[in-house]
């Protein structure tokens, strides 16, 4: 998400104005008129949008899927040294996988949805000072904290000092 504003912030101000919002819609072959422009702009807002607020707009949709601490929950189930990092070929196989439960109007994200969500947040297995994770192949895995972080803090920091100085 946060790539997606740069591109949209093409001349590093820190902000994109609609015709940007509305020229990048157009290019995904999404409606751009004015009327659907109000999500980001509403009539008594700013006319332009920093990173937070655009974040914000973004991730409102998200939030409609889960509550944040279900969701930092269902993270935490396969994080299994509490290190903020989960196997993403584990998690992308659990996500594509696993079965909703009955009465769940649950809606299955595609291939291509997942690894899009999980290629953001990815990278190597962090070591620690300590030797943490040191038993651990440095595989790929997904560090839902930064996650947690963008959707349910509006794209705040992406780790807070303890979780850095844990991953570090």
């Amino acid at each position: 998400m946060r790539e997606s504003f740069e591109v949209l912030d093409s001349n590093n101000t820190g902000t994109v104005n609609s015709a940007a919002v509305a020229d990048m819609l157009a290019q995904l072959g999404l409606d751009n008129n004015p009327a659907a422009l109000t999500d980001f702009f509403p009539p008594t807002g700013a006319a332009q949008l920093n990173l937070a607020r655009y974040l914000d707009v973004l991730s409102g949709p998200l939030s409609d899927l889960s509550e944040p601490d279900e969701l930092q929950a269902a993270f935490e189930a396969f994080d299994v040294d509490d290190s903020g990092q989960i196997d993403v070929a584990v998690l992308r196989d659990a996500l594509l996988h696993t079965a909703s439960q009955p009465g769940d109007d649950m809606v299955r994200m595609s291939e291509r949805e997942v690894d899009g969500v999980l290629r953001e947040f990815a990278g190597r297995r962090a070591f620690g000072a300590k030797g943490m994770h040191a038993g651990k192949p440095r595989g790929e895995v997904f560090r839902y904290r930064d996650f947690m972080a963008n959707v349910s803090a509006g794209g705040g920091a992406r780790m807070s000092e303890a979780e850095a100085a844990m991953a570090a």
